[in-house]
């Protein structure tokens, strides 16, 4: 094709992040601040890449009952009779022929022609015959993981889990898109004066229901205001601000995140610390390139002042810290991240299972060598951004089996949103706040 149209630039984007399993947030805005597009074309192609990414089995089940040998197509064909039908299913305002007509066109300029036939041939069987009737898929649970486009471990593991009601409501918001989320920097503002100065930026801004310092939107970004610039407020999501709340800091207090990258969490610890009364934060991270994002988010923010990044291993902290040296210590583990579905789509097919069963090792040994360096008296706060028991409550009860001088208190931040769920082990769930899932424990050292 001559010109590069938001649909050929859908597909091609849309095969390297499935190759090489790159994050579409950031495979998309490289592409839109490279490609010169109108502001129409832009968000043509956001929605284009997000709707196929969401809905990608639901789709594929669709096209593949009009293919014998599925598996056999090259992916950039797989992906553009994928992306052909969410424009059909999903977007009543392009019409059929021009959907049909630009997949003919793309599939010219790939392997010589040679898929043009097929392609045409499958869209209009899809086209004739509309959507797939699911009812005839008789296992329920196989069911929902096609209709909600949710691979069917997962989903039975959900299921498993929460029942299948439960399961059900959670994944009917699954795909609807993620609100806009901030939080206000309390050492430079607060919430009224934020919500007064972007009320003409963003007509739907609202206070948090969740945290006392957020802000959402449906749409827009936060990060391309004035007020972010400034470190008034900074780009995190409302459950994750529930953490620093619940470890409950004092300004005197020293602190460790062992897993503090990208720096959301380190820097909202750090507003309840005063450096002149001797409070301080230490922030680790495996990688020194990710340190730098958490020490340029400080410094926009005003914290770095009270914060000393160290490029470590969180579970090698033996080999730098002394025994109770912290007042409080953030485990925020490395986990699946399955809790972010909506903002992150490609994460559920990018996981595996076996990912899964590698990962509570990992957090136990991070909570376990953590558990050392906090004072007596002293809280540890376990939270990660997963929805599954495996990393979650049954990381802390195993920690807790092997830790006897520890014990669950209630989590601060549940208590304040009147949660009527478990206190100790907080699970919030992408329905219940409409925000990202999120698993906070709060662990007290008793001697």
């Amino acid at each position: 094709m001559q010109n590069k149209t938001p649909r050929y630039l859908a597909v091609n984007l849309l095969e390297s992040i499935e190759q090489q399993q790159r994050y579409a947030n950031l495979s998309l805005n490289h592409l839109l601040q490279h490609e010169r597009l109108s502001d129409v074309d832009k968000h043509l192609v956001t929605r284009l890449v997000y709707g196929t990414i969401q809905w990608q089995l639901r789709l594929d089940y669709n096209w593949r009952a009009f293919v014998k040998t599925p598996d056999n197509l090259p992916i950039w064909v797989q992906i553009l009779l994928r992306m052909s039908l969410y424009q059909l299913f999903f977007l009543d305002k392009v019409p059929a022929h021009a959907i049909l007509n630009e997949a003919n066109e793309i599939a010219k300029t790939r392997d010589h022609g040679r898929y043009v036939k097929l392609v045409n041939a499958v869209l209009r069987h899809v086209q004739r015959a509309g959507e797939q009737d699911y009812q005839q898929i008789t296992n329920d649970v196989e069911r929902l993981s096609i209709t909600s486009s949710v691979p069917l471990w997962l989903t039975q593991r959900l299921v498993e889990q929460y029942g299948f009601e439960r399961c059900k409501n959670m994944l009917a918001v699954v795909n609807q898109p993620p609100r806009a989320s901030a939080r206000v920097n309390t050492l430079k503002t607060n919430r009224d004066e934020m919500l007064a100065e972007l009320a003409t930026t963003f007509t739907d801004i609202k206070p948090s229901e969740v945290s006392p310092v957020g802000l959402t939107a449906a749409g827009g970004n936060f990060a391309q205001t004035t007020a972010f610039k400034n470190g008034e407020l900074t780009i995190q999501d409302e459950s994750s601000m529930l953490v620093a709340p619940s470890l409950q800091v004092e300004p005197q207090h020293q602190v460790l995140d062992a897993c503090s990258a990208p720096g959301g969490k380190t820097t909202h610890i750090a507003t309840y610390l005063d450096p002149e009364q001797g409070g301080s934060i230490t922030a680790l991270d495996i990688h020194q390139r990710k340190l730098k994002l958490v020490e340029d988010n400080a410094q926009r923010l005003g914290v770095d002042d009270r914060l000393t990044t160290l490029p470590l291993d969180a579970r090698k902290v033996d080999q730098t810290f002394a025994d109770e040296t912290f007042d409080r210590i953030l485990v925020d583990a490395p986990c699946s991240g399955l809790g972010l579905m909506r903002r992150k789509p490609e994460i559920r097919y990018a996981k595996q299972e076996q990912d899964i069963a590698r990962l509570p090792e990992i957090q136990g040994d991070i909570l376990a060598a953590a558990a050392a360096k906090l004072k007596v008296g002293g809280l540890m706060v376990y939270s990660t951004c997963t929805i599954l028991a495996a990393e979650n409550q049954e990381v802390v009860q195993n920690f807790l089996n092997n830790h006897t001088n520890f014990t669950l208190t209630k989590v601060k931040a549940a208590q304040d949103i009147n949660w009527a769920g478990d206190q100790e082990m907080f699970q919030l769930l992408l329905d219940d706040y409409q925000t990202d899932g999120f698993f906070i424990a709060c662990l007290k050292r008793i001697n």
